[in-house]
């Protein structure tokens, strides 16, 4: 007889007993089972090893969203000998009454570790069909879940906002995507006086009509390539024709939008390369679908680039010395296996870090042990 929770929906079967699949926000009702006991020296470990894997990808900085206990465990490895990557850490929206008491704001930290934005979801996922959308799913009368209404996430945004926190809103479906962009709207000139610009995180189908706020609104698209090319069945299935706005990565551009790439692990790979191949060719590693799913939103390599490197350091504040290679910035750089733009664009998921180079020390060599000289 338990009612389902804002937000959440407990599946039942057709004699009204709960089938055991919960969706979204009902999951908080077990949420006292949860294993709350952590070990900081075996977490610092997996952390630091974690580190050394991306460093081999090419990665040396990661903007994460998780909570205080890994937030803590994030600044050590941060900060401290051993493998490490630089770190913006995002706070999750049950650390907001905390942060604001305690006045920390986005962009505090260093080049090390940073506090990034607020998390808020908007909505559910595509696979779950609980994305929320502004028309019903193909062939089904269910359009999703709001995790958040319209008016308790425009309220939560005006209030981070108000004490310099920015805020990185999880919108997947047509109708949460509006739903942020009206948020970030009615935070008005608060939202520009932010050390960090606001972010969607996945902004996976948008409809035609909002696409252009993104650049008016200065809200960047922070999107996974990889999404697209794992679910573009799913998409078909579930929107149809709304499909054809999905991942619109391109018109997302051309409108002005500021576009930033990622990885989303551990949901998808933290293979940077995977993630460059899906966005310049919309098509699988085995060259599925012929010609690119929707390839009309296929971006150029530079783009993509440029998602996966400067875009991130205007995110977390720091394009004047990150992002880019030129004087003055921090040496953390990576050199590809292959010159990527003589690379047929079919073999980008090839490509492979055969060096990285963090704050100017070779921290990863593919042929073999780390050098750690300085370069």
């Amino acid at each position: 007889a338990t009612a389902d929770p804002p937000g959440g929906r407990i599946e039942r079967d057709a004699a009204g007993e709960p089938s055991g699949l919960i969706r979204e926000n009902a999951v908080q009702l077990f949420d006292s089972l949860r294993r709350a006991d952590h070990d900081f020296a075996s977490d610092l470990a997996a952390a630091r090893a974690l580190a050394a894997e991306c460093l081999a990808l090419g990665i040396t900085s990661v903007h994460v969203f998780e909570g205080a206990d890994e937030q803590r465990v994030l600044a050590a490895m941060a900060r401290t000998p051993g493998p490490r990557l630089r770190v913006l850490m995002h706070l999750a929206r049950s650390g907001l009454d905390d942060a604001l008491e305690a006045g920390i704001t986005s962009g505090t930290g260093d080049a090390w570790f940073r506090i990034g934005a607020v998390k808020l979801f908007a909505d559910g996922t595509l696979g779950s069909r609980t994305a929320a959308m502004l028309a019903p799913y193909e062939g089904e009368s269910q359009s999703g879940i709001e995790t958040l209404g319209r008016e308790e996430l425009s309220a939560l945004v005006r209030r981070a906002a108000a004490g310099g926190l920015s805020c990185a809103v999880h919108a997947i479906g047509d109708r949460a995507n509006r739903h942020a962009l009206d948020a970030f709207e009615a935070a008005g000139a608060a939202l520009g006086a932010l050390a960090l610009p606001p972010r969607i995180e996945h902004a996976q189908v948008v409809d035609g009509r909002d696409l252009p706020r993104f650049a008016a609104l200065g809200v960047v698209a922070s999107m996974q390539p990889i999404h697209c090319t794992s679910d573009m069945e799913l998409a078909d299935r579930h929107w149809g024709e709304r499909a054809r706005t999905a991942y619109a990565w391109r018109s997302l551009l051309e409108s002005g939008a500021r576009l930033a790439f990622g990885s989303d692990a551990p949901v998808e790979t933290l293979d940077p390369a995977a993630g460059l191949h899906a966005a310049v060719t919309r098509q699988r590693p085995d060259g599925t679908p012929a010609g690119g799913w929707r390839a009309q939103e296929r971006v150029e390599l530079d783009h993509a680039l440029a998602a996966y490197t400067a875009a991130p350091a205007f995110l977390s504040g720091e394009w004047d010395f990150k992002g880019r290679i030129a004087a003055g910035c921090l040496a953390d750089l990576v050199l590809w296996s292959s010159d990527l733009h003589a690379l047929p664009p079919a073999r980008l998921h090839a490509a492979r870090a055969e060096l990285t180079v963090c704050d100017g020390v070779v921290v990863y060599e593919r042929s073999g042990a780390v050098a750690g000289a300085r370069a």
